[in-house]
């Protein structure tokens, strides 16, 4: 069963589905995470460290060093993609008030909103 925002299943409806059809049941979950996933913000380094070194004492062991850089460049990573992601949005913005500027009435954002 595929995952649609518009018709989410009830706690009642995911329970008799994992019942009835627990492949379906995975499908669904699948879809949800990937249709939340496009509004989630990547961790920082500040978390993906501190996660590694809660990872490891709940398991008992200490951090390593090397877990520790791993940690350190996912978050980095993490920090500049959603920089990335900040610095397009900052950018179509200023597009957009620059054309309001000049006279332009309506911005149009996607090509087929010309045609409607």
């Amino acid at each position: 069963m595929k995952f649609d925002p518009e018709n989410q299943l009830t706690d009642e409806q995911l329970d008799k589905l994992g019942e009835e059809d627990f492949d379906g049941f995975l499908e669904y979950l699948d879809g949800k995470s990937e249709y939340l996933k496009k509004f989630a913000k990547p961790l920082s380094s500040y978390h993906t460290k501190r996660f590694a070194a809660l990872s490891a004492e709940s398991t008992g062991k200490k951090i390593t060093d090397e877990e520790y850089d791993q940690a350190d460049l996912i978050g980095k990573k993490n920090e500049q993609e959603a920089e990335e992601r900040i610095g397009k949005k900052a950018l179509k913005e200023q597009e957009k008030e620059m054309l309001k500027r000049n006279g332009v009435k309506n911005v149009k954002t996607n090509r087929s909103q010309w045609f409607d």
